[in-house]
């Protein structure tokens, strides 16, 4: 008796191979069919993103360019609303109605008198002492020593003559004591000068010391003038070019008895050095 189970069989045996490399391959081209899949969805999401870029980027300038030109409107609009209401109250205030109820008093009292008491306030400002004069000159302190005999003299001038120098030279500050100086001082070559003409008037009761200054440089300094007495003679302490210089003279007046500050006044001077007034070079 023959034993079947212990034969092959060779055509069931290559078509289980084939059934499994068909099943290998299927499974091979699913895996290949869902990757391209993938990446397809990939690039439909990678595009679908830049699409949406794009539209953020073209919305975001729509968007300034709206307002801009929303922006443009409304200065339009705000401007023609100016000009509407200027237009309207300049007729206004042209009109016989306006005119015809004018007040001169609360204009003369509201725009009139503050704007005179501004510009005096300034002018007054201007001229005063504390913006002319520098402050160490001003605090300028009085230690007792006074001019020599040999600089300082007894005034050649009456009091008619010194108010003459007075009135000319224009001096601003305080109103405590009087000066009078040369206005235009003629300075030699070597910067030393006989025409001066610092004077204390016999009427006040106070010793003066003159500084002439450039800006925060002063030029000179003289010491203490008596009541009676005047300088004419000095020389410049620094050298100045040849010609007319502006300058100030700032003098500050003391007590006799305690040496105390009594006030300071200011003025503008001219120094022509080297040259007479006019500019012409001084003949030797």
């Amino acid at each position: 008796m023959s034993n079947k189970k212990n034969v092959p069989v060779a055509d069931k045996t290559v078509a289980g191979k084939n059934n499994y490399k068909r099943k290998k391959q299927a499974e091979k081209d699913a895996r290949r069919v869902l990757e391209e899949k993938e990446r397809k969805q990939k690039q439909r999401e990678k595009r679908s993103e830049e699409i949406r870029k794009q539209r953020q980027k073209v919305s975001a300038k729509n968007n300034r360019i709206a307002e801009k030109a929303e922006k443009k409107k409304r200065s339009k609009e705000h401007r023609k609303n100016r000009r509407d209401n200027f237009r309207t109250k300049f007729k206004y205030y042209t009109s016989k109605e306006f005119l015809g109820s004018f007040n001169y008093f609360r204009i003369f009292t509201f725009i009139i008198l503050p704007i005179a008491l501004i510009v005096t306030g300034i002018v007054c400002v201007s001229h005063s002492v504390f913006v002319n004069v520098p402050t160490d000159i001003r605090k300028t302190e009085f230690n007792g020593r006074l001019e020599s005999e040999t600089v300082a003299q007894e005034s050649v001038f009456n009091a008619q003559q010194q108010q003459v120098f007075m009135d000319a030279l224009k001096a601003r500050g305080s109103r405590s004591f009087e000066f009078y100086f040369n206005s235009v001082v003629d300075v030699n070559d070597d910067f030393s000068t006989d025409d001066l003409c610092f004077g204390n008037p016999e009427s006040n009761d106070c010793v003066l010391i003159a500084t002439v200054y450039d800006g925060d440089t002063v030029l000179y300094r003289s010491l203490g003038l008596e009541p009676g007495r005047e300088i004419n003679r000095a020389k410049l302490f620094g050298e100045l070019s040849y010609g007319v210089h502006d300058v100030k003279v700032a003098v500050n007046a003391y007590d006799i008895n305690t040496n105390e500050k009594v006030g300071t006044k200011y003025a503008e001077i001219k120094l022509a050095v080297g040259v007479d007034y006019n500019g012409e070079k001084k003949e030797k």
